[in-house]
């Protein structure tokens, strides 16, 4: 009956607990795109914030122009990948565009009006959906069909390279792909420098927790049954399964921690220098905030919040146990002596 209990109530968590966190290592699905919330703010809000504008007639006008722009999806705890949409966003209109006639005011109406677009180049560079031209293999699409990406020679320690079963670009985040950059005072860009040293060293941390928080459990599960299955383990203090399991819900609690703080921190507070563009793209942002608001946590994240949780449940319960266990009335007290007994039978004599 003891023995029943202590795998119902704390073995069995255990287990589930190292299957969540084996999950959530292999998955890609930290992060997605809310596709119906990216529809929505693309047709309407765009428009409505421009026909705002131009009835308030300020000195600076915006235009509605398809822009690039990229999207983190399959986000993992190995990397990421970049999902490139062209969409209608809402910029600060140019001098070019506001004037009116000419032949490019006539080949503006033919074709969407993109930034950053070249179009004096060879018929074949040229993207047929956008008409731009385009750069094949540089890691950075130019067209939406990814068409300039595709059938390009990977090599074997490339950080960045087209995915084609997810049709985006993978970018790794790996430890053996990425070294821990140098941190030097006195370099020109420290700022930039100890952005990408503070942000790998954390990654370095959360990959570390998130290896021994399963490790953890692991271990106060093989003590668990060592102390129900092989005699000599009896001596083991009990106490030593809910101390290894509040150490994994520690170990889980802060990499979950610093993955939130990190995905918080690349939607909300990115610094100018972490942008494609730089500070034009960081322009583009400001000017359309729902951006921040497509990606969302995924499927992964909520499973390792779980195991992180059952992690907190199996102390905690572990604790309950050690404090029973001391207990002279308590049911699921051991019988740690182990003492045998021997019956005798004696003889019966018969008096005269």
């Amino acid at each position: 009956m003891k023995v029943s209990i202590l795998v119902v109530l704390i073995v069995l968590p255990m287990l589930a607990t190292i299957g969540l966190y084996t999950y959530a290592f292999v998955s890609t699905r930290w992060s997605e795109i809310d596709e119906d919330l990216l529809e929505q703010y693309s047709q309407i809000k765009g428009r409505d914030r421009l026909q705002t504008n131009t009835r308030q007639q300020n000195s600076v006008q915006f235009d509605l122009q398809t822009i690039r722009h990229a999207f983190r999806s399959r986000y993992g705890l190995f990397g990421y990948c970049l999902e490139y949409k062209w969409l209608p966003l809402l910029t600060i209109k140019s001098s070019s565009s506001s004037s009116g006639g000419g032949s490019e005011s006539y080949e503006s109406s033919r074709t969407p009006n993109i930034p950053f677009c070249q179009r004096r180049c060879q018929p074949n560079l040229q993207c047929p959906e956008t008409g731009c031209c385009m750069s094949r293999c540089n890691k950075y699409p130019d067209c939406p069909s990814y068409i300039d990406e595709k059938n390009c020679i990977r090599l074997i320690n490339e950080t960045r390279y087209y995915w084609p079963e997810e049709n985006c670009m993978w970018q790794s985040t790996w430890i053996g792909n990425q070294a821990l950059p140098r941190y030097l005072k006195s370099d020109g860009e420290t700022t930039k420098d100890f952005h990408y040293f503070a942000k790998r060293l954390r990654y370095f941390v959360m990959f570390t927790l998130f290896i021994a928080a399963p490790l953890f459990t692991f271990l106060a599960l093989l003590i668990l049954i060592c102390i129900n299955c092989v005699e000599r383990f009896y001596s083991i203090p009990f106490a030593f399964v809910g101390f290894f399991s509040f150490v994994s819900f520690l170990n889980g609690a802060g990499a979950l921690g610093i993955f939130l703080y990190e995905w918080v921190q690349d939607r909300l507070h990115r610094p100018d220098h972490t942008y494609e563009l730089d500070q034009t793209e960081a322009l583009v942002v400001a000017l359309n905030p729902w951006l921040t608001y497509v990606e969302k946590l995924g499927l992964a994240f909520w499973i390792c919040l779980a195991a992180v949780v059952t992690s907190l449940y199996t102390s905690l319960l572990s604790c309950c146990f050690c404090c029973g266990l001391q207990s002279e009335k308590s049911k699921l007290r051991f019988n740690v002596k182990n003492e045998t007994y021997k019956i005798i039978h004696l003889p019966d004599y018969e008096t005269e």
